[in-house]
């Protein structure tokens, strides 16, 4: 699961002047209703509230999907106290989204597709944007969700892997000779987040 920090976006009033304001929420066990939130104001530049509602889809996004992940373990262990301070930390912070969206009068995102995909400590939804290895959640973009869809097909086949080239080939990516797997993956997740490369035959495999 994703356990944060999240991030607010919003248009507001700040010393009689329309500024971006940026709310980013923390998981913090020692304060009230488990979460802090600290405001950052910046010059509105090109931002709107279309833009904020974009961003904070995505958010929420992450949100209902880590809450289905926390409630899963929660009930296979409920008297966990650890399981029991995440949900309300991630209840509490959807909290934030729901107010916003009710302020600007804005439908706040359906909730996201059930846990679609499982094998071992690797949950999916169905499409592959949103997944979550271990404790660790990812929001992934579209190139990234095909990789990691085709592997997880390719292991549920019960098959060894893939190359790079082999993967470029299924899904027309980049096929030149500075080509990687790593040019897709920069940031979070990286290729090691995510998937087992043999030198041996150089084929890569989903962590499950």
């Amino acid at each position: 699961m994703n356990l944060g920090p999240y991030t607010l976006f919003d248009i507001d009033e700040q010393n009689e002047e329309t500024q971006f304001k940026i709310r980013v929420i923390n998981f913090e066990i020692e304060e009230l209703l488990n979460h802090t939130a600290s405001d950052t104001y910046l010059p509105l530049n090109n931002n709107s509230l279309e833009i904020c509602k974009n961003k904070n889809d995505r958010q929420v996004e992450l949100l209902y999907f880590s809450l289905r992940k926390v409630r899963l373990l929660f009930k296979e262990n409920p008297d966990s106290t650890k399981r029991k301070n995440q949900l309300e930390y991630l209840s509490n912070t959807l909290d934030h989204f729901v107010n916003w969206y009710d302020n600007n009068q804005l439908i706040i995102p359906k909730k996201a597709p059930e846990l679609k995909w499982n094998k071992g400590i690797f949950f999916a939804n169905q499409d592959f944007s949103i997944i979550t290895i271990k404790d660790e959640t990812y929001s992934l973009r579209p190139n990234q969700s095909k990789v990691v869809g085709l592997l997880f097909k390719n292991l549920t086949d019960e098959l060894d892997g893939l190359s790079y080239w082999e993967l470029a080939r299924e899904l027309d990516l980049t096929n030149n000779y500075n080509s990687k797997l790593s040019n897709y993956f920069k940031d979070s997740p990286r290729v090691g987040d995510l998937f087992n490369h043999s030198r041996r035959n150089g084929k890569y495999t989903l962590k499950t």
